[in-house]
């Protein structure tokens, strides 16, 4: 039997984002051995799958994989030597990564994250698109979420420069949302890679686009937020990226609610990016045989806080990504889906009530001790931090914060 299978129970029995992994695969080489193991005393009660390991039926492992088998999606299990190094290094990652495109080690590759809102004015629709561009002619590997908005200009960019360019989802791998960038995946079908870490068929939670974000900060060098109001998902991609210990800039835009979280995060210290060698430059330095910035695109003017006026074909691109917001609609996925972010909600109160005893936990901790699912109290505990309310210390612990 293939050793992937092993990896897909693990995966159906533990759940998605979940802190077990890291504390299996410190002590296991492989799922089978997991598989095999009768004892999970260890755990010693902090994660509510420690009784569903004890169950061994493959059954379900078996028809994923089967699916995966008969829908050309590729599996990547934790110790592969094509997962990524840079997301083993991540607090919780991925046992599985199911994809679909054309397979490339990543581990050989510069990947740079580009990400903002699904509400993109013309402005930032613009300055993704050629940041992304210039990004790939200079042999970096652009990452996006392929949503609506930046992510998919991030990816057109890409695109544009003949480069190659990874999509992590926040759907199952089988599923197409959005539905309007429908030919943007069988794009990357064929010129890129579509990642995600949940199966075909795989439950939706409220958690599944927050979580995916720590996927696309986790693969990348560097992290680059291109447009994001003061609540946009993209937000959380850049708090994961500094927790990773990975570098995050900030394109500074126009005064105003649509690029408030751009540019309060470069009022908290976040460095601005201005020109797509702002990013590239330090990266040569660390990667010369893979970053040629001699091969980056003229960009004209730079960007300013107030904007900058463009021309050719840069104007065609702005006027492109002003339609699209014109015809912007509301999604046809319910709220509790389709939102990039999730309100905190009975979930906050819960954590800062239990928190309120004083001793640090963490999300596994406070998943057993609320019976609520690991997934959801990661996506609560990064809005919590983000507000203020609490603050993380060392070995991913959470405490209430001192300005709450």
């Amino acid at each position: 039997m293939d050793n992937a299978v092993y990896y897909i129970w693990l995966q159906t029995v533990c759940g998605i984002c979940s802190g077990v992994y890291m504390h299996l695969f410190e002590r296991f080489s492989s799922a089978k051995e997991i598989y095999e193991c009768e004892d999970f005393s260890f755990l010693k009660g902090k994660f509510s799958c420690e009784q569903k390991l004890q169950k061994k039926d493959l059954s379900a492992a078996f028809e994923i994989y089967k699916k995966c088998r008969n829908n050309d999606i590729h599996i990547i299990t934790y110790h592969d030597a094509f997962y990524p190094d840079l997301l083993r290094k991540i607090q919780n990652p991925p046992a599985v990564l199911y994809c679909k495109g054309d397979i490339r080690n990543l581990n050989a590759e510069v990947c740079i994250a580009v990400v903002g809102t699904r509400r993109m004015t013309a402005f930032g629709g613009m300055v993704a698109n050629e940041f992304a561009y210039s990004f790939a002619k200079c042999g970096a590997v652009v990452v996006s979420g392929l949503a609506k908005g930046i992510d998919a200009e991030a990816h057109r960019g890409a695109l544009r420069a003949n480069g190659y360019t990874v999509a992590v989802l926040g759907t199952p791998i089988d599923e197409i949302y959005p539905k309007e960038n429908e030919k943007l995946f069988y794009t990357l079908y064929e010129s890129g890679l579509v990642v995600s870490e949940m199966y075909p068929g795989c439950p939706r939670t409220r958690a599944d686009f927050p979580n995916r974000n720590r996927i696309i900060s986790g693969l990348s060098r560097a992290t680059v937020i291109a447009e994001a109001g003061e609540n946009s998902g993209a937000l959380i991609t850049a708090r994961h990226a500094v927790v990773q210990g990975r570098k995050v800039y900030a394109i500074p835009g126009p005064i105003g609610s649509d690029n408030a979280g751009t540019n309060s995060l470069i009022k908290t210290g976040i460095e601005a990016a201005t020109t797509p060698l702002d990013v590239l430059s330090e990266l040569a330095l660390l990667y010369p045989t893979k970053i040629k910035t001699e091969n980056c695109a003229s960009f004209g003017p730079k960007v300013s806080a107030y904007g900058s006026k463009v021309s050719g074909l840069q104007d065609e691109i702005k006027e492109k990504a002003r339609r699209q917001r014109v015809v912007c609609v509301k999604s046809t996925l319910p709220p509790s889906i389709a939102s990039p972010v999730v309100d905190t909600g009975s979930t906050g109160k819960k954590i800062l009530a239990f928190l309120s005893c004083g001793k640090p936990m963490t999300p596994d901790e406070l998943a057993v001790g609320l019976k609520i699912d690991v997934s959801e109290i990661l996506v609560a505990l990064t809005l919590l931090e983000i507000e203020g309310k609490i603050n993380s210390l060392a070995g991913n612990r959470y405490i209430i914060g001192r300005d709450r």
